[in-house]
C-alpha cells in the first residue's frame, strides 16, 4: 500500500536487510516467510496495494502480473483501484498478493470477500498483516491481527488449506519497538545493531508466537466456492 504517513511497516522492501537497519527485525523475518510463497504463485496474479511493486522481482517468469493501488507519489499501479471495490470480473486471477493492507481497510471481511470474488476456484492468496506495530498512516489505521483472526476471516470467505506463520516473534517485536524509539531520536542510534543482533538471536532460539510483528498467510480458494 502506498505510504501516506510514517512510520509504516513495509512501504518499500530492501533487497538485503542488514542488522544495522532500524527496521531489520521487521524486514528479515517477513521476507524470509514471504519470499517462497510469492515465488510459488503462477498464472494471472493480482498484487493488491502494490505500492512501488517491490515483490514483482520475485514473481516467476510465467506470471502475468497486475499491480493495483491508489494513485500517489509512492505507488506505481498498473490499475488504479481499492481492495474493497476491485475493478475486475469474477474468477479472473490464479493468485493474489496483498502485503500490509488490511489494517487500513474499514471493513476487512468485505475487502477479503472482494479478493475471493476475483480469484478462480483453487487459486492461491498470499497476504501479510501486522500483529504488533504503532499507529501509522493515521488516521487510516484501524486493525491489528492475531493468527486466529487471520484464520477465521479466511475461512469465512471460502478459503481452505490455510497456513499462517509469524514473521518475527516476541523478542523481534520487543526489539523492533525499541528500535522505533531509537529511530525517533530518543536514544543513541549506535544501539540499533546491538538490539538487532540480540533480539534476532533470542527470536531464533525460540520465541512465543502469542506476540508477532506480522503474520504471513497463504490459502486456497475452495474449488466448490461460488464467486
Amino acid at each position: 500500500m502506498a505510504l501516506l504517513f510514517s512510520p509504516s511497516p513495509s512501504p518499500f522492501v530492501p533487497h538485503k536487510p542488514t542488522w544495522r537497519q532500524p527496521l531489520f527485525l521487521h524486514y528479515e523475518p517477513l521476507l524470509r516467510a514471504l519470499e517462497p510463497r510469492v515465488r510459488a504463485l503462477r498464472g494471472r496474479v493480482l498484487d493488491v496495494g502494490c505500492g512501488m511493486q517491490p515483490y514483482r522481482r520475485w514473481m516467476h517468469s510465467s506470471v502475468t502480473y497486475t499491480g493495483l493501488d491508489r494513485e500517489g507519489p509512492l505507488s506505481q499501479p498498473d490499475v488504479v483501484g481499492t481492495v474493497d471495490a476491485l475493478p475486475f470480473d469474477d474468477g479472473v486471477f490464479d493468485g493474489l498478493l496483498s502485503t500490509q493492507v488490511f489494517e487500513h481497510v474499514r471493513a476487512p471481511h468485505e475487502a477479503l470477500r472482494e479478493c475471493a470474488r476475483v480469484l478462480a476456484p483453487g487459486a492461491t492468496i498470499v497476504l501479510t498483516v501486522p500483529g504488533v506495530w504503532p499507529a501509522h498512516e493515521v488516521p487510516y489505521d484501524y486493525w491489528r491481527f492475531t493468527k486466529y483472526g487471520v484464520e477465521r476471516v479466511l475461512e469465512e470467505q471460502g478459503f481452505e488449506a490455510i497456513d499462517v506463520v509469524p514473521a518475527g516473534g516476541f523478542w523481534a517485536s520487543v526489539g523492533q519497538m525499541v528500535n522505533l524509539e531509537i529511530q525517533r531520536g530518543r536514544f543513541a542510534r549506535d544501539l540499533v545493531p546491538l538490539v538487532n543482533v540480540c533480539a534476532s538471536w533470542l527470536d531464533r532460539r525460540g520465541s512465543s508466537e502469542e506476540m508477532a510483528l506480522a503474520w504471513v498467510a497463504s490459502a486456497k480458494r475452495a474449488t466448490g466456492s461460488a464467486a
